[in-house]
């Protein structure tokens, strides 16, 4: 067993311990639960750090045969791409365990959800197979839904949680039907391209060139199947309604991993097997992103109900990285590894505050006048949070949004038409926004005391507090001594972009030369049959575009 294989199935087989004990010893399953996820972040980190920069673009495989017949493996594999994402879930699901209410009998379901969910995530950033990929993917929707009508211990019980699931679960359906035929869609292009030979590994379905029908329609599958873990307005109803009635350490996970999650899928799906459609389709998801940004941030300063606004939060903050991600940028994707990284962290502490808040009977920011002198430690650490979702200096989100926003402007030009303006549109409305969730803090937590709210509003407990000065610790370290981590991302990011740049050159000659290419073909096979194409596939991107060359490449060819 590699240590690959030890981080996949650790979680699962703490589940299955956590199933056995009986129901009736709360704190017990909650500490063998905590244990286990502690476990796996330490197997976490240290296979982020036996990752080698410079070494293979695989590291630690573990491969099995599933569907021989099919070309079917349950093939893992870690690059560096993955790294920040796997670390964002080994630190998520074990601070997202310990808050909450109390240990009470009957948890033990829930915590093996929890397990059960961590599992699935990280099988879908480690898998090296699509068909492994969907499975997993489709086993945390499910699971997802099934925590979410778990019980919670939001003031609207149990009507609310199973409304909000049932809403979750009409939006998750649609996309779990769109990734199964995107699995088959994928599949049969790479049998006919290659005569008869079924694969699904990633590595050789990114060396497809289809057809550019065929990468519009199989690029509008991938969203349809991203866009139930993307908050994207204005498909985002049901993630505000599960943070209003959600089981607390269900809302930090989802909130902190799913959103995220989504777009890594984008990432390592969407985008280079379809580079055509995605390259065509980046400035209306940007577009998109940002309107939605905007509405999340105005909603910032208005929303009072502590729930549907820690929904729009994280709504807002995920809009940058989604700019990011389409924009085809390498130093926007490295910064996107310590943004995410905060977003979870501050998350998880805004999430930890607000349904402390929910627990009391709070649904109204209105009524906590006075906050700051009653119970303090919240209202502290939830500004600190705030705070770090600005990009505070000394922070990961400060480092990770300078990084996107200086990507995006010097290299987003070859995926959006205006990089400048996605870019600066979608921070304004992050700064905006995280402004509001500040101003909304400190008019609650100014003042007298209002009469009754030292009976009815309670202090963060010990437990809850610890995790929240964590996670803010942690985001702080992330912040300051960044490069143990984005050492290990960079190189990995710019071959992606370029093996991405170049798919999309090589779908540009085969559409210009070959008429719209009937049929699906390997990069290698293609290039072989239209002779030398593609040596400098930055620049041939840039002229079908009319798009300005690089002024440096320019300078230095003059006379």
């Amino acid at each position: 067993m590699t240590l690959t294989s030890a981080v996949v199935l650790l979680p699962l087989a703490v589940a299955l311990m956590v199933a056995a004990v009986p129901r009736s010893e709360p704190a017990l399953t909650r500490a063998l639960a905590l244990l286990g996820a502690v476990v796996e972040l330490g197997l976490i980190v240290a296979l982020i750090s036996r990752f080698e920069p410079g070494g293979a673009a695989v590291q630690q495989p573990f491969v099995r045969p599933w569907l021989p017949a099919y070309g079917v493996e349950w093939s893992f594999g870690i690059d560096g791409s993955e790294l920040a994402m796997l670390l964002l879930i080994g630190l998520v699901v074990p601070l997202a365990l310990v808050i909450g209410p109390r240990p009470r009998p009957g948890e033990p379901p829930l915590l093996v959800g929890m397990l059960s969910l961590q599992t699935a995530w990280v099988a879908v950033v480690l898998a090296r197979d699509l068909v492994t990929l969907a499975a997993a993917w489709e086993l945390a929707a499910v699971a997802t839904v099934i925590l979410l009508g778990e019980r919670g211990d939001g003031k609207m019980g149990v009507p609310g949680r199973t409304a909000a699931a049932r809403r979750y679960a009409a939006q998750v359906l649609p996309g779990a039907a769109a990734l199964v035929a995107l699995v088959i869609l994928l599949g049969v292009a790479h049998a006919h391209a290659t005569g008869g030979v079924w694969s699904w590994s990633l590595d050789a379905l990114s060396q497809l060139t289809l057809p550019p029908g065929t990468q519009y329609f199989g690029f509008a599958l991938v969203m349809v199947a991203v866009a139930t873990a993307l908050p994207i307005w204005p498909l985002h109803a049901p993630l505000i309604s599960i943070c209003v009635t959600g089981p607390t350490q269900v809302v930090a996970a989802v909130l902190g991993v799913g959103g995220p999650l989504g777009l890594f899928v984008l990432m390592r799906v969407g985008l280079p097997m379809f580079p055509l459609a995605a390259g065509e389709w980046a400035d209306p998801i940007a577009a998109v992103a940002v309107v939605g940004a905007i509405y999340a941030a105005l909603v910032c300063w208005a929303e009072r109900e502590p729930g549907r606004l820690l929904g729009h939060v994280a709504l807002l903050h995920l809009s940058l990285a989604i700019v990011a991600a389409v924009s085809g940028s390498a130093a926007a994707r490295v910064g996107m590894g310590p943004y995410l990284l905060a977003h979870g962290l501050a998350l998880t502490v805004l999430t930890t505050v607000t349904h402390s808040l929910r627990r009391d009977g709070v649904g109204n920011l209105g009524e906590l006048a006075g906050w700051a002198s009653v119970a303090p430690r919240g209202l502290v650490v939830a500004m600190l949070a705030g705070l770090l979702l600005v990009g505070v200096p000394g922070s990961a989100g400060f480092i990770g949004e300078l990084g996107i926003v200086v990507g995006v402007l010097r290299e987003g030009d070859l995926a959006l038409l205006r990089p400048g303006t996605w870019g600066l549109l979608a921070a304004a409305a992050v700064g905006v926004g995280a402004l509001g969730l500040l101003r909304s803090l400190w008019q609650a937590g100014r003042g007298s005391a209002r009469p009754g709210l030292v009976a009815r509003l309670s202090e963060l407990d010990l437990r809850e507090l610890c995790v929240c000065v964590l996670a803010l610790v942690l985001a702080v370290i992330l912040g300051v001594v960044p490069g143990w981590l984005v050492r290990r991302i960079e190189p990995a990011q710019r071959r992606e972009v370029e093996q991405l740049v170049l798919g999309r050159c090589l779908a540009i000659e085969a559409s210009v030369q070959k008429g719209g290419h009937a049929r699906a073909r390997m990069h290698a096979d293609l290039v072989e049959e239209l002779g030398a194409v593609c040596l400098d596939p930055d620049a041939r991107v840039r002229q079908f575009y009319g798009l300005p060359g690089d002024a440096a490449v320019e300078q230095e060819g003059a006379p």
